[in-house]
């Protein structure tokens, strides 16, 4: 099966619609769906998406989601309208009774972006990650890494640091070095 002509779809799509608005995210994910039967298999659409779309792949899945969110929130639509994708994606994310109350209540409309993230980042239900070794490995070499440039600012600059924050540095450094040297006994007798 040819995709092509989801990809000229996706062309027409973004001339007729300007990026930031519901009919064009609409557009796209009706599209995209399409595409997605038609390829018959995950692998080959994901193909599609990288190397004709010219979209982000977890740009895709975002309007997927606000298309759904849309279908199943019809009569709050108009209230939407007027809202910027990234709200209603955001909007998507929270539990429904808290996403309706802040559309019909008006105060996700009324908010500016930056206001109304913040909100939705003490409502969004948080993600439990497992910690994983590569990932606590890049996080604590990304740490040291601003330890050593917080340092070395001090160091190079004409400022003075004061010794109550000398002895607290000093305090967590070695806890720091006393937690490291207990991995490393564990992980030995591991082995």
């Amino acid at each position: 099966m040819n995709l092509k002509r989801f990809t000229r779809r996706l062309e027409e799509c973004r001339e007729r619609w300007h990026h930031n608005t519901i009919r064009y995210v609409l557009g796209v994910a009706r599209i995209v769906r399409g595409a997605r039967r038609a390829a018959k298999s995950e692998r080959r659409w994901c193909h599609w998406i990288r190397n004709e779309t010219h979209i982000n792949r977890t740009t895709v899945y975002r309007y997927l989601r606000v298309a759904e969110f849309l279908g199943s929130n019809v009569s709050l639509r108009k209230h939407l309208d007027s809202m910027s994708i990234a709200k209603i994606y955001t909007l998507s994310r929270l539990k429904r009774h808290e996403a309706v109350s802040l559309i019909t209540s008006g105060r996700a409309a009324k908010m500016n972006d930056v206001a109304f993230f913040r909100l939705a980042g003490r409502l969004l239900p948080k993600v439990i990650t497992r910690p994983q070794r590569p990932n606590l490995c890049k996080s604590t070499q990304a740490a040291l890494g601003r330890l050593e440039r917080s340092i070395d600012r001090w160091e190079h600059s004409e400022l003075t640091m004061p010794v109550a924050l000398q002895m607290k540095l000093q305090s967590r450094l070695q806890a720091m070095s006393r937690s490291l040297e207990k991995i490393r006994r564990t992980s030995a007798a591991a082995m």
